[in-house]
């Protein structure tokens, strides 16, 4: 045997064999004395108590003998556990990942959602990635771009994921016109409004009914489905329009691109030969500037005359 097994494990094997065969005697003698009595209760409650002794015997001395033995394999089993976490650390969070999208319903294949940055519609998703086909950004429309971009699922563990609204949902869409010359705003939000209604009067119904819907099932508010118009000032002082419509997803940029050009072309921006539009206001101070002006050379003629 010492071939073959340690000197130290040998000696454990005797002593643990010599104890169980020890304890083994004491219970057969045990026994034989305790069916000496006459009364059978008392011999199954004392042969009970003789067995659950000798057990707990049996086992605070295996543990004894075996103690050091245990608390190497513990070591090591301990030290190769942490190497495995190591070393599959990724692998283990891709993991953690998948189970986190699949127990929060975060998303599924055809959603398109926001992650780190990176814009795309959901296409494949496994246990350890997500494949998305990437997207512009909102304002440059709604086509792919041609490239897949494969995420390792970790990903959702460490950053925020942004689930936007489907191509066939409606949702609020916003954007911000900004002007370079100097118009009344309350003409200029009432262009904006004007020109928006005319945009989205053919899907009005749908898109109300949608939006009672859609609150209905996610029990709060959401803006919409009327059109709201603030202004507001840049840092240089340039007004500021910001818009918020309501409308389909896929049709948000070229709505946005009919309203800004109506708007446009009711101001008279960008018109060869064209000024803006004057309203009462900016034509009585047109007219005021052009009295000065004439006014002026007439006094100095009179001045000049009469010295």
């Amino acid at each position: 045997m010492s071939f073959f097994i340690p000197p130290r494990i040998a000696d454990n094997l005797t002593v643990t064999l010599v104890m169980i065969a020890a304890l083994f005697a004491c219970r057969m003698i045990g026994d034989a004395l305790i069916g000496r009595r006459s009364d059978p209760v008392l011999v199954r409650r004392h042969r009970f108590k003789l067995r659950a002794i000798c057990n707990v015997v049996l086992a605070v001395g295996i543990l004894a003998i075996w103690l050091s033995e245990i608390q190497d394999m513990m070591l090591s089993l301990t030290a190769v556990l942490v190497a495995v976490v190591v070393a599959t650390k990724e692998l283990i969070m891709c993991a953690a990942g998948s189970m986190l999208r699949f127990g929060g319903h975060l998303f599924k294949v055809g959603d398109r959602i926001e992650i780190g940055g990176i814009h795309g519609e959901v296409i494949d998703h496994g246990l350890f990635s997500t494949t998305i086909t990437e997207l512009p950004s909102r304002n440059l429309g709604a086509s792919g771009t041609g490239r897949t971009v494969m995420l390792p699922n970790s990903v959702l563990l460490t950053g925020a994921v942004k689930v936007e609204a489907q191509p066939r949902h409606y949702a609020p869409h916003r954007f911000t016109l900004t002007l370079e010359q100097a118009h009344l705003p309350g003409r200029v939000i009432a262009a904006i409004e004007a020109a928006a209604q005319d945009a989205l009067a053919p899907d009005r119904e749908l898109a109300s009914r949608f939006h009672q819907f859609a609150a209905r099932k996610a029990g709060f508010e959401t803006a919409g489905p009327e059109t709201e118009v603030s202004v507001a000032t840049s840092d240089i002082g340039k007004l500021q329009f910001h818009v918020m419509i309501y409308c389909l997803a896929k049709d948000a940029r070229q709505l946005e691109q009919a309203i800004t050009l109506s708007v446009l072309d009711e101001l008279g921006i960008g018109a060869q030969g064209a000024h803006p539009r004057t309203g009462g206001a900016e034509a009585a101070l047109s007219e005021l500037a052009r009295q000065l002006r004439e006014t002026a050379p007439k006094e100095r003629r009179d001045a000049a005359r009469a010295a």
